[in-house]
């Protein structure tokens, strides 16, 4: 069995073909994830105004319901993740069942934590970042099929088992024959494809363009996956953005114009008026540059670590290894964006800011205690603006 982040991952696995790879390490605990479950029973609609693809979803018998089973959500006597999922299962009878779990690091500050390291150390291996955005889901249940049947998801999926009974069937990413086929008309392709055995001492891997379905019929499985689309829209959203904010009416007349020298019309040059003081203002750029560090300190998964509280901080700091702090310098406005694991705020500029920040990049601790008595008292209230959001950020 080849390794996770191996050489030969790399080589033989990654993009490839479907694969059952080992690994020393599992970045998260049952408890972990019931913790991040439990949120989606007490707080859906928080977690879904922060990030819309975080939901929870239930289906019994090969059909979605229209609204998740409350009932089948975390309750506060389940104790254990075992606990919870022998009452859930308990409570469907004969009844198939799945409940699926999106976007858990919405929800969780160490599963946001899993995701990122995991992010950064397939990008250590492969030597880049796929194209889009990262997710950390979960799967649950006891059914004879995916409901939706084969299915694409245009992501590599790395799948981690808390409990065995699952089977996911993969084949080649020229099958698009097999698309929306539902048990049990793929019956007889499964041999002309890949199964992944889901089990607790390894690692699924399919590739983004992998035709998959999932079978767990005897045992209730527990999976948690973590996935990475293939590709991103990044400057489209940029190009969507500034469409948005240009004023283009529709005109149901037109001027009657003859031979003779031409000049804009005023629409039009009002247009790119607007387009020029956008441009000329920094205004678009530094939108541009505030989104491209949420990206980048948070691994791609595009949102920002849940925030704690905070009730002091150390004399002296460091960046903690999980995490990635970025700043970007704005002198024409005086200030500079800082950003560490998915948020970004701006400071007043000063280099002195920066001389705090470079060392912190480098793995160094800094005393801010020598800091905060600087003569300049508004140069010390902004360093301690910055080790204040850091901490809240979840960076130090």
């Amino acid at each position: 069995m080849i390794e996770l982040f191996s050489n030969d991952f790399t080589r033989e696995i990654w993009g490839k073909h479907a694969a059952e790879l080992s690994t020393s390490r599992i970045l998260f605990t049952e408890a972990d994830v019931l913790s991040a479950l439990r949120q989606y029973a007490l707080r859906p609609q928080q977690i879904r105004e922060v990030n819309s693809q975080s939901e929870a979803i239930t289906a019994f018998n090969g059909k979605r319901t229209s609204e998740p089973r409350v009932d089948f959500l975390p309750s506060e006597d389940d104790a254990t993740l075992e606990d919870y999922v022998t009452r859930i299962d308990r409570l469907a009878g004969d009844d198939e069942w799945a409940v699926m779990y999106y976007g858990l690091y919405a929800a969780s500050s160490t599963m946001w934590d899993a995701a990122k390291e995991f992010s950064d150390r397939l990008a250590l291996a492969i030597g880049y970042r796929p194209g889009g955005r990262v997710d950390i889901d979960c799967f649950i249940g006891r059914y004879s099929s995916t409901y939706i049947g084969v299915h694409v998801d245009h992501a590599h999926n790395f799948a981690f088992t808390l409990r065995n009974g699952k089977t996911m069937f993969t084949w080649p990413g020229n099958r698009v024959d097999l698309l929306w086929k539902r048990f049990p008309d793929y019956e007889p392709f499964k041999y002309e494809g890949t199964p992944l055995s889901n089990k607790t001492d390894r690692v699924a891997y399919f590739p983004e363009d992998c035709p998959h379905v999932a079978e767990t019929k005897d045992e209730v499985s527990v999976n948690v996956n973590i996935a990475f689309w293939e590709t991103g829209n990044d400057t489209h959203l940029n190009a969507n953005y500034v469409k948005s904010c240009l004023i283009a009416p529709n005109k149901t007349r037109h001027d009657v114009r003859s031979s003779g020298l031409a000049a804009l019309n005023p629409d039009d040059e009002f247009m790119l008026s607007s387009l020029k003081a956008m441009l000329d203002g920094n205004f678009i750029k530094k939108r541009m540059m505030i989104a491209q560090l949420i990206s980048d300190t948070s691994g791609r998964l595009n949102l920002g670590r849940p925030l704690i509280d905070v009730d002091e901080v150390d004399d002296e700091i460091a960046i903690n290894p999980i995490s990635t702090l970025q700043w970007s310098p704005w002198r024409e406005t005086s200030e500079i964006l800082v950003s560490a694991n998915g948020h970004c705020a701006s400071f007043l500029y000063s280099e002195e800011l920066q001389n705090v920040l470079r060392p912190l990049c480098n793995g160094d601790k800094v005393n801010i205690f020598v800091l905060a008595n600087h003569r300049d008292e508004r140069l010390s209230e902004e360093v301690l603006r910055v080790v204040r959001a850091l901490a809240g950020w979840g960076a130090l």
